[in-house]
């Protein structure tokens, strides 16, 4: 212990006849001089001062390249047009602009594969049964004698291994729908516009008017335009038009409010009038 403190003690007193003051002034004095030397602070004025363009000329200048007279960019999309056709003549009448957020957003195959399944689920009956051991129309009574016959014991003859009994783990009546969230549904209606209007494949149209109920009439309108598969969507009721394309295969009608994916995806084209267009931007717009 006294050997450590002969140690310790010069050291000490060295740093009380100094004075507090004194020691941390030359300590620190010290510690900073080391270090500013190893900075290396550059000399040039631009680097404590502010840029002017004496000092910096080029900050002044305009980029090469460019003019004060060259149009400016702007950040928004342009918007989409297309032709209204005349539905009887297939004749361009006039243009209308699109929203791009409804017929010009980007494919997803999987948003509309998704959507596809949710309505296909919705569309199952699950109405299908089967009769159990409980349910199927048999005989009580005993089947034979519990003991004396040297043979296992015979239960019921309804149960599911005897011949007309019940089935085991049959079908029964359920709901198959499942959930799906509405903005999903609503972004799978805007893609499937959208994929429509990109392939070409849908036709918008004044007003769509039959002068007959007579479907070779509204034939002899889809064979002059080349639609083999189409799907028109109405704005209002057409006692006409549903009338005469009840009986084609290969033609659907809806209303503007009953749009779906599924129908969209079926038919190769798409025809539908300016309110129906206007209706669905105004219901899909995000």
């Amino acid at each position: 212990m006294t050997s450590l403190v002969n140690v310790i003690r010069p050291g000490f007193i060295a740093q009380r006849s100094l004075g507090l003051k004194a020691f941390a002034t030359s300590r620190f004095s010290t510690f900073t001089t080391a270090r500013a030397d190893a900075i290396d602070i550059p000399s040039t004025p631009e680097a404590t001062t502010p840029a002017t363009p004496q000092q910096q000329p080029e900050q002044s200048q305009p980029v090469k390249g460019t003019s004060a007279s060259q149009e400016p960019v702007i950040p928004f999309f342009a918007p989409l047009q297309a032709w209204i056709r005349d539905f009887k003549s297939n004749e361009p009448k006039d243009l209308i602009f699109l929203k791009r957020q409804v017929f010009g957003a980007p494919l997803r195959k999987d948003i509309l594969h998704r959507v596809v399944v949710w309505q296909r689920d919705g569309e199952r009956q699950g109405t299908q049964s089967t009769k159990g051991r409980s349910e199927v129309s048999g005989t009580t009574r005993k089947a034979a004698p519990q003991k004396g016959r040297g043979a296992a014991r015979v239960g019921s003859l309804r149960a599911p291994h005897r011949r007309g009994g019940g089935i085991a783990f049959g079908p029964k009546p359920r709901d198959h729908s499942s959930e799906l969230p509405r903005k999903v549904q609503e972004m799978g209606l805007r893609v499937a516009l959208s994929t429509k209007f990109a392939q070409d494949q849908l036709v918008i149209v004044d007003d769509i008017k039959l002068d007959s109920h007579k479907t070779r009439e509204f034939e002899a309108i889809k064979d002059r335009h080349g639609w083999d598969s189409v799907l028109v969507v109405a704005s209002k009721e057409n006692e006409k038009l549903w009338r005469a394309t009840r009986n084609l295969q290969q033609v659907d009608v809806t209303l503007m409010q009953e749009t779906d994916v599924l129908r969209l995806l079926k038919r190769e084209m798409v025809v539908m009038d300016r309110k129906s267009v206007r209706y669905l931007e105004k219901k899909l717009k995000v």
